[in-house]
């Protein structure tokens, strides 16, 4: 008998997770969590937007106090500074500091590692595919359908 989908997603995340943990940067990096990661490398992909709380929140599906708490962490910790919207003064972007740079790009290398682990074996197609169900399921859930991005 089959175990549960949301059982094997589950499964492979935490495995993910470990790979990327067992990365020498993530090992020697007791400062840097997880989720701080992720964020850094959603700073990756719109490196020429402004970034604001509310595009984490909706981006990573958390609520307002979590990134809040998120982002006082990595501010704390010299990763970020907000900083006011010249457009908006009530706004408040967030911008990495150099530190955080040197960590993305490190962290960028740990997160390639572990998706070229993951992803061995695979055509491209397959990739593709897998995606496409990726994206089905978010939306199944709920989610907006994907290509975002």
């Amino acid at each position: 008998m089959r175990k549960p989908l949301g059982y094997e997603i589950k499964t492979l995340s935490r495995m993910l997770k470990q790979c990327i943990d067992d990365t020498e940067f993530m090992r020697t990096n007791e400062q840097m969590t997880g989720m701080q990661g992720w964020v850094l490398g959603y700073f990756t992909r719109h490196e020429r937007d402004d970034i604001f709380q509310k595009d984490l929140e909706a981006e990573f599906r958390v609520r307002r106090s979590t990134m809040t708490q998120l982002l006082n962490t990595m501010e704390r910790g010299g990763l970020i500074e907000r900083v006011e919207c010249e457009k908006d003064r009530r706004l408040k972007k967030i911008v990495l500091t150099p530190l955080a740079r040197d960590f993305m790009r490190r962290s960028d290398e740990a997160i390639n590692f572990a998706e070229n682990q993951l992803t061995r074996g695979f055509s491209k197609e397959e990739i593709d595919t897998f995606y496409s169900f990726i994206e089905r399921c978010k939306y199944n859930l709920g989610g907006e359908s994907a290509q975002k991005e």
